[in-house]
């Protein structure tokens, strides 16, 4: 890509979805477009029109498409990858095409890549129990580099997080880490307004296969939550310190966003409560049933020392906002299924 304007450049990928979508609706409102060219990784070409009436530049394409990830990041002096966790080869375009701008300029551009707080999952055993029963399983701090560092390659989006620590360990980027936990509520701006989040509308979805609401094991386990506006406000926050060369990067760039601790239990009793009431079940109760794993089996509590330090504090609520937002999660899963019927 060629940009002829004097203005630094933002490339996003993952813009029109739940999360990225969140962060350019933040971006376009709070007038960065004003200050950057904003260049947004487009799948359909329907969606350029509103882009551009957002201010931001559509870019065709897909995180398939190695080299124009590449032209895109060789050309961006920042880069905001959100568009998914466990896509290597984009993240390897990205990181080549930064570097690339980097040997070029002599100036070292900067990558914010989104993990997922799967990651942190392996010191649980995923079965569903309590953190009495599961005794392994820790509180995770961001400002702790060491033990992030020795998560092992097997677990959830660790490989393609290893590609930006080594992106860190060569120099020439500014690289950063953020691994969000369970993200819930409404997403900002008309991209991300009717986009789902992950793990809780699987849930939902799961329960309407199932016809009966599941959790793993006892339901015990304790995840992290985190509203998706509040997530986007990390974003912003981490933007600016990086500009200015005043936030941790490099291996110890990691950021785990988080508000309030949740049982799964407490969101499949809720899950079973909104189906019922829409006569999807027969039962509001929620059982035990779901397979041991990762995803809703194990316990990750995390600290966000290393946002706070940097300002941020979210407001947006946190497990009874989580829960009382299922209902939500239900209808944009009921009009997905829909739109496939």
């Amino acid at each position: 890509m060629t940009d002829t304007s004097d203005k630094p450049v933002i490339f996003i990928t993952g813009g029109t979805g739940y999360v990225g979508g969140s962060f350019l609706h933040l971006l376009v409102t709070r007038r960065y477009v004003h200050d950057f060219t904003i260049r947004a990784l487009l799948r359909r070409p329907a969606d350029a029109a509103a882009m551009r009436e957002l201010g931001a530049e559509p870019v065709i394409g897909s995180i398939d498409d190695s080299g124009l990830l590449r032209r895109e990041a060789a050309g961006a002096d920042v880069v905001f990858d959100t568009a998914n966790c466990d896509h290597q080869p984009s993240a390897r375009a990205l990181i080549h095409g930064l570097s690339e701008r980097a040997r070029a300029t002599g100036t070292r551009p900067i990558l914010i890549h989104t993990s997922g707080a799967g990651v942190l999952s392996e010191t649980s055993n995923g079965r569903g129990v309590s953190l009495a029963d599961d005794p392994t399983a820790e509180i995770w701090d961001d400002t702790d580099a060491a033990a992030h560092a020795a998560i092992p390659p097997h677990a959830p989006h660790r490989n393609v997080d290893l590609e930006v620590f080594a992106a860190a360990r060569e120099g020439l980027l500014k690289t950063y880490l953020v691994v969000p936990p369970t993200v819930f509520g409404k997403g900002l701006g008309p991209f991300a307004a009717n986009r789902m989040s992950i793990q809780l509308p699987r849930l939902v979805h799961a329960s309407l296969a199932s016809r009966r609401a599941l959790y793993v094991g006892t339901g015990e386990a304790q995840w992290t939550n985190v509203h998706v506006a509040d997530l986007a406000e990390l974003y912003l926050l981490i933007l600016d310190a990086a500009l200015e060369d005043a936030a941790p990067e490099g291996l110890a760039g990691l950021y785990y966003p988080t508000t309030e601790y949740f049982r799964w239990l407490d969101a499949a009793t809720s899950v079973g409560e909104v189906l019922h009431t829409k006569g999807l079940i027969d039962s509001p109760k929620a059982m035990t049933g779901l397979r041991p794993g990762w995803f809703w089996g194990s316990n990750v509590r995390m600290r966000c020392t290393n946002g706070a330090k940097l300002g941020w504090r979210p407001v947006h609520g946190g497990t009874k906002a989580m829960l009382d937002g299922i209902e939500w999660d239900t209808e944009l899963v009921l009009q997905m299924i829909a739109s496939k019927a």
